[in-house]
């Protein structure tokens, strides 16, 4: 291993310590060496907090002449909730920058690495490209296509269903591989589900096995509105997004805990939802990053539509013969089988195993 991705291994263990604080804001870890010595290390808390790179300054000084910073994302250049980095990071003393990512906001996009190369720094970038997108991958896939990055999230038995034939699906996997499911709901901006799993299931969609700096957004995908809303979603906080289809006729009542905006869009052809308008919608609330957990049609409208950027199945170890498949509304030959998703991870936990699908592209 070479000095830089060793470094650079640091910078990303610092920038996961932002993990469910920054959004929207991406995580910024960042690591100054001088001498073969690690003098001053930084990470971005929190929006309007102070960014990575100034941290770690503010941690190595009087060791910054001719030192060398290891960031993951390419200092700003612009007035944000705080002022410009790349300056400061110029009038330090600093000789050499190494980067992971170039930032795709357009109000960075290669502008702070070619300020620092016109004072002389020299800047290297693309250090463990690959990892560092997959670090930031909610932050950067919402500022180049304007939509959230979509996780599908299922719990499959061994032969492949989401639920015996009666419907019921607690528990196909086990206590350790829910607790990693609520980890991945303190992560995101919001979680989806459709209105069925609303009221077979009432669950809260919070992260309450682990601790979570924030309350993520609930989302519900209901053409029709709820007879009552007596579920915990609606009782527990937060914000909840319900995507309706026009003059759908929705009357929310005044006493709920949480915050309920609806949001009508126009039907697809086939009388869906159209889930590609209401993900934009979302994306420009500043939506960047959902977990949708069901159920089966709403997963298979979501994948039909090519609107999954990522899958996370559990496969648990119970055979069941028959019951509920995890995509309902996908039904395709071989020739016209879905195929652009590709292998990035597996996890082995207590009963199951976790296999992390993403999308290529």
């Amino acid at each position: 291993m070479n000095d830089d991705v060793f470094y650079m291994k640091k910078v990303f263990e610092l920038a996961r310590l932002g993990e469910g604080f920054t959004s929207p804001n991406p995580m910024v870890g960042a690591v100054i060496v001088k001498g073969g010595r690690i003098v001053g290390i930084g990470y971005h808390k929190k929006k309007g907090d102070k960014h990575a790179e100034i941290r770690a300054i503010e941690d190595a000084v009087g060791h910054l002449e001719e030192s060398t910073l290891y960031i993951n994302l390419e200092p700003c250049i612009h007035y944000g909730s705080t002022p410009p980095c790349a300056p400061v990071v110029a009038q330090v003393g600093i000789k050499k920058v190494v980067i992971a990512n170039v930032d795709p906001n357009p109000l960075v996009n290669g502008k702070g690495i070619e300020y620092l190369r016109s004072k002389g720094i020299e800047v290297i970038t693309g250090v463990l490209e690959e990892e560092g997108y997959f670090l930031n991958r909610f932050f950067f896939h919402h500022i180049k296509t304007g939509f959230p990055y979509v996780i599908g999230k299922m719990a499959l038995s061994l032969d492949g269903f989401i639920a015996d034939k009666n419907g019921d699906s607690k528990w196909i996997s086990g206590e350790d591989s829910r607790t990693y499911v609520h980890k991945i709901r303190g992560e995101v901006d919001a979680v989806m589900v459709g209105k069925g799993t609303v009221e077979k299931d009432n669950p809260s969609l919070l992260p309450r096995l682990v601790y979570s700096p924030k309350i993520p957004a609930r989302i519900v995908v209901a053409k029709k509105p709820f007879v009552n809303f007596d579920y915990q979603i609606f009782n527990s906080g937060g914000i909840i997004y319900i995507i309706t289809t026009k003059n759908s006729k929705w009357q929310i009542p005044g006493n709920l805990k949480a915050e309920v905006e609806i949001i009508e869009v126009d039907e697809f052809e086939d009388g869906g939802v159209n889930l590609k308008e209401a993900l934009l919608t979302l994306g420009s609330k500043g939506v960047q990053s959902i977990l949708c957990e069901g159920g089966s049609f709403l997963m298979g409208e979501l994948l039909k539509h090519g609107l999954v950027q990522e899958l996370v199945i559990f496969y648990s170890n119970l055979i069941l013969g028959e019951g509920v498949k995890p995509f309902g509304s996908v039904s395709v030959s071989m020739e016209n089988a879905i195929r652009n998703f590709k292998l990035y991870e597996r996890l082995n936990f207590q009963s199951d195993t976790m296999v992390r699908f993403l999308k290529n592209g």
